[in-house]
């Protein structure tokens, strides 16, 4: 058995399986970066329609990217991972956590229409739950803020 250090050039040279990343591996990372490129197209085209038809910019900044931010850092890396990390399943913890997701826009809006967000948040707890990750969290939030925002124009 030998020791010897693997050098750039035989990675280059031995093909994908010489990095320990099988071919599948690459096509899912290349899907899930084209996901994640049209998610911020769909942002950004819902963004620009918002202010060509008169939305404040203030508005559309929080709806598209510093609400989705906060949120998720405060409910999916606050409650959701606490909850987790107090061994409670990750399917209650998920649940536990939308339930205070939709009452906080409950209360934020003053409406039992808040709660509506139950079933999003349940999605983005899912999400979370299976990386333990924020970034496509407060992506998929902010689309759907985006498809919010549109439909309220």
């Amino acid at each position: 058995m030998s020791s010897r250090t693997v050098t750039a050039t035989d990675t280059a040279t031995a093909g994908p399986h010489a990095t320990g990343r099988t071919p599948w591996m690459w096509g899912a990372a290349g899907a899930a970066g084209m996901a994640l490129l049209g998610l911020w197209a769909c942002v950004g085209v819902a963004a620009w329609v918002a202010l060509q038809a008169g939305a404040s910019p203030l508005r559309v900044a929080m709806l598209l990217a510093l609400a989705p931010l906060a949120e998720e850092v405060v409910f999916r890396a606050g409650v959701q991972e606490e909850l987790l990390r107090l061994r409670m399943s990750p399917w209650l913890a998920n649940a536990a956590t939308a339930l205070a997701f939709a009452l906080a826009h409950a209360l934020a809006r003053g409406s039992l229409l808040g709660l509506a967000v139950v079933a999003p948040a349940l999605l983005l707890g899912s999400v979370y739950g299976a990386q333990r990750r924020l970034r496509w969290c407060v992506l998929l939030h902010a689309a759907m803020n985006a498809l919010w925002l549109l439909a309220g124009l």
